[in-house]
């Protein structure tokens, strides 16, 4: 079984990131990586590419993005969408998502971090 990690979009703060880390969890931000000025598909395959979970409040193009790898076949390791809270709220239902759910439960699935 493979761990689960989390690469947090740029609507996202890379502080979240940086928390999550010191509770010893594998969590990057688009910020961290200098990945601010891609596009979303762009942001989707390099989270694929490192077999990460996508966290965003971007619902609209990443439900267009998901569909468009179900209906070609392709995998990718989860979305996991937010609605606005405070870095501490996120923190705190990320620590929740990480004991809840495993990698292999998150792949190609789409969850929602208020479940958390």
């Amino acid at each position: 079984m493979s761990a689960l990690k989390i690469y947090l979009n740029e609507n996202l703060s890379w502080k979240i990131a940086k928390a999550l880390r010191e509770y010893g969890y594998d969590v990057i931000s688009s910020h961290e990586v200098g990945m601010n000025a891609e596009d979303d598909d762009i942001q989707f395959e390099f989270a694929i590419s490192e077999k990460r979970t996508l966290l965003t409040n971007n619902f609209g193009d990443f439900v267009r993005l998901h569909n468009e790898y179900a209906i070609s076949g392709k995998e990718h390791y989860g979305l996991l969408f937010t609605t606005k809270h405070t870095i501490g709220e996120i923190t705190n239902k990320l620590k929740n998502f990480f004991k809840s759910i495993t990698a292999e439960e998150m792949k190609n699935q789409i969850r929602w971090l208020n479940e958390f």
